[in-house]
C-alpha cells in the first residue's frame, strides 16, 4: 500500500479563494475596458452619422436652394423633443433621396440619447446634444463651435451653418 502525503491531496480552501479572487479582479478589469471601448465606438459613430447628415443637407441645399424647414427642434428618436415615430420625418425630404435613412443615436434605448435638428431654411443645426460618452470637445475643435450666446460645449457634437443663431 502506498502512502499519500498530506500535501498531494489537492488545493486548500485558502488557495482556491485566492485563485477565485484573482480571476474576479481580472474579469472586472476586462469588463471595464470593454465598456470603455464600446462607449468610444458609439461616440465615433455619432460623429460619423452627423457628418453624413451634413453632407446630405448640403446636397439638398444645392438642389432646393434652402435646407429642410422644421419648427423648433425635431428629434430622431420618438419622445426626444418632438421626435417622430419614424426618424426619417425628423428632417423632411432628406431621406431616401439624399441619405438612405436619417440615423438614430447608437444608444436609443435611453430616451435622452438622440440627434436633434432645427432649421429655418436659411440656416440649420444638427447635433448630438450632451450624448458623447467619452469625448469632451474643446472650444474651437471641429464640431464644437457654437454661435454667440450658446455657451461652451462639453459632450455635444454639432454641424450647422455659419449664420446659425442659438434657438
Amino acid at each position: 500500500m502506498t502512502m499519500i502525503s498530506r500535501h498531494s491531496r489537492g488545493f486548500t480552501l485558502i488557495e482556491l479563494l485566492i485563485v477565485i479572487a484573482i480571476i474576479g479582479i481580472l474579469s472586472a478589469t476586462v469588463l471595464v475596458s470593454l465598456n470603455t471601448a464600446r462607449a468610444k465606438a458609439r461616440d465615433a459613430r455619432r460623429i460619423s452619422d452627423i457628418q453624413e447628415v451634413r453632407k446630405a443637407l448640403e446636397l439638398y441645399y444645392l438642389d432646393h436652394g434652402a435646407y429642410p424647414v422644421v419648427s423648433g427642434w425635431k428629434g430622431t428618436t420618438e419622445g426626444c423633443y418632438t421626435g417622430p415615430a419614424d426618424s426619417n420625418d425628423a428632417i423632411p425630404g432628406l431621406a431616401p433621396e439624399y441619405i438612405p435613412t436619417i440615423p438614430e443615436d447608437p444608444k436609443p434605448a435611453a430616451s435622452n440619447y438622440c440627434y436633434l435638428y432645427t432649421s429655418n431654411g436659411t440656416d440649420y443645426k444638427f447635433m448630438s446634444h450632451a450624448t458623447l460618452e467619452t469625448k469632451t470637445l474643446a472650444p474651437g475643435e471641429p464640431g464644437a463651435r457654437f454661435g454667440s450666446g450658446c455657451g461652451t460645449p462639453q459632450k455635444t457634437f454639432a454641424v450647422y451653418t455659419p449664420g446659425y443663431i442659438c434657438m
